[in-house]
C-alpha cells in the first residue's frame, strides 16, 4: 500500500487546517495566509512543517487503519479494506450531511490517533486485536448496507483509542487549538 505524505506542502504545514477538509475538498484554509489552498500545492516561505500530518492519505482519509496495516505489515492488497471504506466515506458518509460532524471530528483525531500507534512499540496487540475483530466487524456491516451500525463499530474502536491514548491525544489537540488560533 502506498502512503503519500505532503512534505513539503501546504498539506503537511502547521499553518494548514485540514478540518474544513470535507467541505471543501482539497482546499483547506490555511490560518497564516488566510486563504484556501490545494494540499498538494507547493509549500511557501511560511510553511513550518507538521509531523504529525505524515499519515494523511487524503484519497481515503482512513487513517487509524493505514497506520493498523502498516504497523502489522499487512498490505491492503487482496484485504481490499481501504478501498472498501473510502467507497464508504466517499458515497454514503461525505455525501450526507448528518456525517459532517463526525467526519471533521476524526479528520482532527484519525492522524493523531495514526501517529501515536506508529510510534507505540507496544501497539502490537492493540493492532491484532483491532484486525481480527472490529476492522472485520465494519466491512461487514459496510457490506450488507448496515451503515449507521458499521459507522457506529468504526466510532467505538476510535473512542478506545482516544481513551488508551488519552494523555497524549489531549496535549496534541491543545496544540492544534493554540496554532489554529
Amino acid at each position: 500500500m502506498a502512503y503519500y505524505t505532503y512534505d513539503g506542502c501546504c498539506g503537511s504545514c502547521i499553518y494548514m487546517n485540514t478540518n474544513d477538509y470535507v467541505g471543501h475538498k482539497d482546499h483547506c484554509y490555511c490560518t497564516y495566509r488566510r486563504q484556501y489552498y490545494n494540499l498538494t500545492d507547493s509549500k511557501c516561505r511560511y510553511y513550518e512543517y507538521d509531523s504529525h500530518k505524515d499519515y494523511y492519505d487524503l484519497n481515503h482519509r482512513w487513517h487509524i487503519v493505514s497506520a493498523i496495516l502498516k504497523r502489522m505489515g499487512l498490505s491492503d492488497v487482496g484485504f481490499d479494506c481501504i478501498s472498501i471504506l473510502e467507497n464508504f466515506r466517499v458515497n454514503v458518509l461525505e455525501k450526507d450531511e448528518k456525517y459532517a460532524d463526525v467526519l471533521r471530528e476524526y479528520d482532527l483525531v484519525g492522524p493523531a490517533l495514526a501517529d501515536f500507534l506508529m510510534h507505540d512499540e507496544n501497539c502490537v496487540e492493540i493492532c491484532k486485536k483491532i484486525c481480527s475483530t472490529t476492522l472485520i466487524n465494519v466491512l461487514d456491516l459496510i457490506k450488507q448496507g448496515k451503515n449507521d451500525e458499521a459507522l457506529a463499530e468504526y466510532l467505538h474502536l476510535v473512542d478506545l483509542l482516544k481513551d488508551y491514548y488519552k494523555d497524549n491525544l489531549d496535549e496534541y489537540l491543545e496544540q492544534k487549538k493554540l496554532k489554529t488560533k
